[in-house]
């Protein structure tokens, strides 16, 4: 499929608008009530349908090849979709509302006690906070409750992809409204290293630091950063996963916690999201990183085909990206 590039002059209006909603409009948004913007997203999201073209054949074509079309609607099940992005990212407005006092209300949590077991041994834990749903909110969530949280992200730099002109303005305002409000400690796995190992191995030994001080690392699981892939299936395809949290899981004895982050995308909502925590993935003698990692598959798989609307931006944004990315996420 031959790529095709916005014109310049629409790239700037985008730019623009994005660094207009960060740098003043989100404040007016956040004084707006969840359902309110649950209102206004849904209509845009049928906005977006109208206007979406090839962008909606290929979103159609990924969740009939991952069998999450079933017997819904796939035209609803798409303006859900597109909602549930619109949402994660207009919803970013609270984190300027969120404190300890204020958490329970903009994000109601279940399952802390499997953290707070966790937390009893001493080794800390690893959050497997996939690619699905709001799930920037797991930061917040948790963060504003009082845990000691080190999330792990590529960051190049603040500002990110530009260095001059609008995009650039438009990506600090952003970085400044959300990573730089979050209540948690970042393990940059994109800062440049000189040693002999490389900046994967670096971020790992942040990792370790954090889980042997008995603190929690949020770990995307289906994050695209890393070195060395593992193939499993996964939606009845095959899928690219990195091996680091399963491994570090069986050397150090720390427990991998399943996490999600659900939209509170009904009219009459009163929460910007709900996040739930599973119980440990079990671990058995003679485990084996590949083995854990099936086993949280088995999870991962339920709340998707739970809420494919929550994953399938994600899919779409993967196939996007699959043309130019050498370890793409399925790779058929």
């Amino acid at each position: 499929m031959d790529k095709v590039k916005p014109p310049i002059g629409k790239l700037q209006v985008g730019a623009f608008l994005k660094w207009l909603y960060w740098r003043y409009l989100r404040v007016g948004f956040s004084l707006l009530p969840p359902w309110a913007i649950n209102v206004m997203t849904a209509a845009m999201a049928r906005v977006q349908m109208a206007i979406a073209g090839n962008r909606r054949q290929l979103m159609s074509e990924e969740l009939r090849l991952s069998s999450l079309i079933k017997d819904r609607d796939a035209g609803q099940l798409m303006r859900k979709s597109f909602q549930n992005q619109l949402n994660a990212w207009i919803k970013q407005c609270y984190l300027r509302r969120m404190n300890d006092k204020t958490i329970d209300e903009y994000i109601p949590a279940d399952g802390l006690s499997h953290l707070d077991s966790a937390l009893v041994v001493g080794r800390g834990a690893i959050l497997l906070n996939p690619h699905f749903g709001p799930y920037m909110m797991a930061m917040p969530a948790l963060g504003h409750r009082g845990y000691r949280v080190n999330q792990l992200a590529i960051q190049a730099e603040s500002p990110r992809v530009a260095r001059v002109g609008l995009t650039m303005l438009a990506n600090k305002a952003r970085y400044d409204a959300v990573e730089g409000a979050m209540p948690v400690q970042f393990i940059n796995a994109g800062a440049e290293t000189f040693d002999n190992f490389g900046l994967r191995n670096m971020a790992i030994r942040d990792m370790l630091s954090a889980l042997r001080r008995n603190e929690l690392v949020l770990y995307p699981p289906t994050g695209r950063g890393g070195r060395k892939w593992h193939t499993a299936p996964f939606l009845g395809r095959t899928a690219n996963f990195n091996l680091v949290p399963y491994k570090i899981a069986l050397k150090e004895g720390v427990p991998l916690i399943p996490m999600f982050l659900i939209d509170s995308e009904r009219a009459g909502s009163r929460a910007a999201a709900r996040a739930v925590i599973e119980p440990p993935i079990e671990v058995s003698e003679g485990d084996t990183p590949e083995g854990l990692l099936m086993k949280y598959l088995a999870v991962l798989t339920s709340y998707v085909e739970k809420y494919p609307e929550h994953f399938a931006f994600f899919q779409f944004d993967m196939k996007i990206k699959s043309e130019w990315d050498d370890h793409p996420f399925f790779i058929r």
